[in-house]
């Protein structure tokens, strides 16, 4: 299992949490929570995390809703599957 942090996490396109955990397994989501000070083995990746379908994106900004939206990881940026 891999457990991973982000600033700002979104469980869908407009619900967002702030310093929240995403747990993995065969790169699959099967938990998330908020962070509550250090957690053992978890990666602070930053920016944000993005949970789609039980898949996890990350890009390493902090976006708000409008820019997620407005967001291209081809020309903007990295999007990076987890």
């Amino acid at each position: 299992m891999r457990r991973v942090a982000a600033s700002r996490v979104y469980i869908n396109e407009k619900e967002f949490r702030t310093n929240y955990v995403v747990e993995l397994f065969d790169h699959l989501v099967v938990n998330h929570y908020a962070l509550k000070g250090e957690q053992p083995m978890t990666e602070w990746l930053g920016g944000t995390i993005i949970i789609r379908e039980r898949m996890a994106y990350h890009i390493p900004l902090v976006l708000s809703p409008a820019e997620l939206s407005a967001y291209d990881g081809g020309s903007n940026g990295n999007i990076q599957r987890l």
